[in-house]
């Protein structure tokens, strides 16, 4: 054999092989720089701690035996009734909001995904409202989620509109909003009337300055707009608090990043 193209196939596999290991690693870099990702998320999502909400699934009290539905409702508060806002005909201002059995039909319950045995209603009419004050205060360097299934129904109008929201109360009693994640009903967006839809708000970080930093949470759920046909149906309120990184996540997600920067170096080279 001509030692020329020996000595050619031995360069062409030399380069192969360094090809190939340059190649692996690459990828056990980039493997190593998701392995650091998928760690950091789950250490942040360790992190997120649950906030308690009492009655937050609306199981208290129980309407008494036979009826559909109670205004009566345990730990929230209800909004005062605004001047100027008719109400229909027989209903007082208490009756627009309580909680109800997810009573079963036939085999399927009256909505599939409620948590536990029971939901709140809200009829669809500006300023009907529930609130709580938490336990829990917001703290400094902690980010937070507040989570509701929500459905509207009965004949609700198309453009009625719910909101959720956080607040603390500041020194004179008065509620001052942290964040407000506005919902509005269309068909589109609702279209099974039996089926919870979830929706988040999120809270930034709580920074030193923060009028709210070191208050108690407050909770509100409302009903912002309607014609006062129809209502929301509401469950499963939940709150998160999200802590800043640890140092060992951060150790995560800087490993992370050089790992990725080796892996676009070793492949431009």
């Amino acid at each position: 054999m001509n030692p020329n193209l020996v000595t050619a196939a031995g360069l062409v596999s030399d380069s192969f092989e360094s090809a190939r290991g340059s190649m692996r690693a690459s990828v056990g870099l980039a493997r190593l720089s998701i392995f650091g990702v998928s760690v950091l998320w789950s250490l942040v999502a360790a992190q997120a701690l649950d906030v308690n909400v009492p009655n937050g699934s609306f199981e208290s009290p129980k309407p008494p035996l036979g009826f559909p539905a109670s205004p009566l409702i345990d730990v929230w508060q209800k909004s005062p009734q605004p001047p100027g806002i008719p109400l229909p005909s027989g209903i007082t201002w208490d009756q627009l909001s309580g909680v109800f059995p997810n009573t079963a039909i036939g085999s399927v319950d009256h909505i599939d995904n409620v948590n536990g045995a029971q939901a709140a209603y809200l009829f669809a009419i500006p300023g009907v409202a529930l609130s709580q004050t938490l336990d829990s205060k917001y703290e400094v360097g902690t980010a937070y989620r507040l989570s509701l299934g929500v459905l509207g129904g009965g004949g609700i109008a198309e453009g009625s509109s719910f909101a959720i929201s956080l607040f603390y109360n500041d020194a004179a009693k008065n509620p001052v909003t942290v964040g407000t994640l506005g919902i509005t009903y269309s068909a589109a967006k609702f279209p099974n009337a039996t089926h919870l839809r979830d929706y988040s708000l999120d809270i930034p970080k709580i920074q030193p300055a923060d009028a709210a930093a070191g208050k108690n949470i407050g909770v509100q759920l409302s009903s912002t707009f309607g014609t006062g046909a129809g209502y929301w149906d509401i469950d499963n309120v939940r709150v998160v608090a999200i802590p800043e990184p640890s140092a060992l996540a951060l150790l995560f997600l800087g490993a992370g990043g050089w790992a990725l920067r080796q892996a676009r170096a070793r492949r431009l080279h």
